[in-house]
């Protein structure tokens, strides 16, 4: 693989299955939509399964948006002997997944220096992302974007509830990852057992590398309940004042989306025949400009239990809709985690 990262302007990687190609591919091409003034585009995709033609497809559609886009493909395989052997001589025997392949990046592309993006498959570009390589990371070697997380589920967890943050949008500094051996870091988490909690990779990173973690804005991981809600809102329902004191950067972030993230289904994810996501319609004219324009996208059965949260927040007055919203998840972190942790 050819890794001359001495012109890119933009490093960023995915990581796909096959079932996923066609929503990594839209994601794709906002990225590229929205950055046609960079100078070139190198994308890393950790490929866990994806067909040859599906490889090729991507490769065609990179290139349509000009020189210096080009995409190579790191192999499940390649990458789980890699992470397998580091884990190995920590003691660890990692599952054969991919699970924790994105926190180990800089290990699995040591060619690369700079800054490196990483971007979740379910997400939408929808601004020039050239800000983050000179965003200021206070000498830290990771950026990320505080996390829309309950305070129970962070009450599990040996981290400050100032400093939990989600793994969908990444900014690593790889000179900075390497300086401060953050890979070492990671893999004693692993051995303490840090990813051994509901969100393994996320929770791995968070709480091995809490004090290397510099704040984001919001809008680099605008997260679904962000859209659903505003931050004195959030605040309420997921008990985090984090919210509330960055009330203004929030609201601003809110008019300049620059990475929508689909997470969890507070909305309906934009590729289903039936989302409401505010992002649908910017969703469509590129899933209908794709490759993949002739498949159906299919309805999803949606939750009762996040139909209820959306006509709480959307249908009621907001004093009463966040306080209905609030006590449900109270009643569903109860149901799901109170008894987490007690046995570690």
């Amino acid at each position: 693989m050819d890794l001359d990262s001495s012109s890119v302007s933009l490093q960023v990687v995915y990581a796909s299955d096959e079932n996923y190609v066609p929503v990594m591919g839209v994601s794709l091409m906002s990225l590229l939509d929205k950055n046609r003034n960079a100078g070139a585009i190198r994308i890393y995709i950790l490929d866990d399964g994806i067909s040859l033609g599906s490889r090729e497809t991507l490769k065609t559609l990179a290139a349509s948006y000009g020189a210096g886009r080009k995409i190579s493909f790191i192999s499940a395989e390649t990458l789980l002997a890699e992470v397998s052997d580091k884990f190995k001589s920590y003691g660890c025997v990692p599952g054969g997944n991919t699970t924790f392949a994105r926190v180990f990046l800089s290990e699995l592309l040591p060619e690369l220096s700079g800054r490196l993006l990483y971007i979740d498959c379910d997400t939408l570009v929808g601004a020039s992302l050239a800000p983050l390589l000179s965003a200021d990371l206070q000498g830290k070697c990771l950026g990320m974007v505080h996390d829309c997380i309950s305070r129970e589920y962070l009450d599990i967890l040996p981290v400050s509830v100032e400093r939990y943050h989600n793994a969908g949008f990444m900014l690593l500094d790889l000179d900075e990852w390497r300086r401060k051996d953050a890979g070492r870091l990671l893999l004693e988490g692993v051995a303490a057992g840090y990813g051994t909690y509901p969100l393994p990779d996320q929770d791995l990173i968070n709480m091995s590398l809490r004090d290397e973690i510099a704040e984001l804005d919001f809008r680099y991981n605008f997260q679904s309940p962000f859209f659903l809600f505003d931050a004195k809102q959030l605040a309420s329902v997921y008990k985090q004042d984090y919210f509330r004191k960055h009330a203004d950067e929030f609201a601003e972030a809110k008019l300049n989306v620059a990475i929508a993230h689909f997470s969890g289904n507070s909305l309906i994810r934009p590729w289903y025949a039936n989302s409401n996501h505010p992002r649908k319609e910017l969703y469509d004219s590129y899933y209908y400009a794709s490759p993949w324009k002739d498949r159906e996208q299919k309805s999803y059965a949606w939750e009762k239990h996040y139909r209820l949260q959306h006509f709480l927040a959307g249908r009621l007055p907001k004093a009463i809709g966040t306080a209905g919203c609030s006590l449900m998840q109270r009643v569903f972190m109860y149901k799901f985690y109170h008894n987490w942790g007690k046995d570690k």
